[in-house]
């Protein structure tokens, strides 16, 4: 239950990293889906239902915020699962999330003023 979550938050913050300038580049979601195959699947074992490993639930909720342009409460309510969780956030969660959010932030040339901003509001 508790990477079900994570990983719907994640989504949510991941999107509002990538949708903070305005728009949505097809490098930063390819960027994230990379990280989710390289950094997320390995990190735990659990499925769906169907079989189907949890860590798709990251790019299942970017494609939910994204076609709902949902970008305004991506990092609030990440901070707020964060802050109910954070005992159970381990140092190789939390570097994944710090690494996927640079990755996608760097993703189309380069970071610009309104994600660095967000970087470093996730970084504290």
């Amino acid at each position: 239950m508790f990477y079900e979550e994570l990983y719907a938050e994640l989504g949510k913050l991941f999107y509002y990293i990538a949708a903070v300038d305005g728009k949505v580049e097809p490098a930063e979601k390819e960027s994230l889906q990379k990280l989710i195959k390289k950094n997320w699947k390995p990190l735990e074992s659990s499925v769906d239902q169907y079989g189907t490993d949890q860590a798709n639930l990251i790019d299942f909720a970017f494609d939910y915020e994204e076609s709902e342009s949902v970008t305004d409460m991506g990092l609030q309510s990440f901070n707020a699962f964060y802050e109910e969780n954070k005992r159970m956030l381990t140092p190789s969660v939390v570097d994944n999330i710090l690494q996927t959010a640079d990755a996608i932030a760097g993703a189309y040339h380069a970071k610009n003023k309104n994600e660095l901003k967000v970087l470093n509001s996730i970084r504290k």
